[in-house]
């Protein structure tokens, strides 16, 4: 392939699947085939692995990548949901957010903007005020997921 040796194509593959789930298609296991294809380039390289044999290079890398999900998934899954990640957010609790253009009702969902960026936020229910006019400066009571929760200042 454009003059290079199989286990540089093997290694660039590996690369590319690699980037792709970090900066195009997080979640659909781009990491683990890169993984395997780079393992895949490592044995041409070294030489455990033929570079004619093409049927055993994709074949490991299937296995590979099927390897590499299995040991790594639940490893990668508890770490991204792990209670130390999950309360990642604290540093925004206690600071301020201006109401968006919607304006903001108790129990439904507006955003505001904190920090120059248009967030997802709702009224904190214990706030004594059920309705909010936009450009109205509020607090950051609680963060839930990707959510602001937020009470008049």
């Amino acid at each position: 392939m454009f003059g290079l040796s199989v286990a540089v194509t093997w290694l660039l593959a590996g690369a590319l699947l690699m980037a792709l789930e970090a900066f195009g298609i997080p979640g659909v296991g781009m990491l683990f085939a890169g993984l395997a294809a780079i393992l895949v380039g490592i044995l041409v390289q070294v030489g455990l692995v033929g570079e004619d044999a093409l049927i055993v290079q994709f074949g490991l890398f299937c296995a590979l990548t099927a390897i590499c999900a299995a040991v790594l998934w639940g490893a990668l899954k508890r770490w991204r949901t792990s209670p130390d990640t999950a309360d990642s957010y604290h540093n925004m609790i206690g600071d301020r957010a201006v109401v968006g253009a919607g304006g903001l009702r108790m129990g439904a969902r507006s955003q505001v903007t904190w920090s120059g960026t248009l967030m997802e936020a709702e009224l904190d229910p214990t706030s004594a005020i059920s309705e909010l006019p936009p450009e109205t400066l509020v607090e950051i009571t609680a963060v839930k997921g990707n959510r602001l929760i937020v009470k008049p200042i």
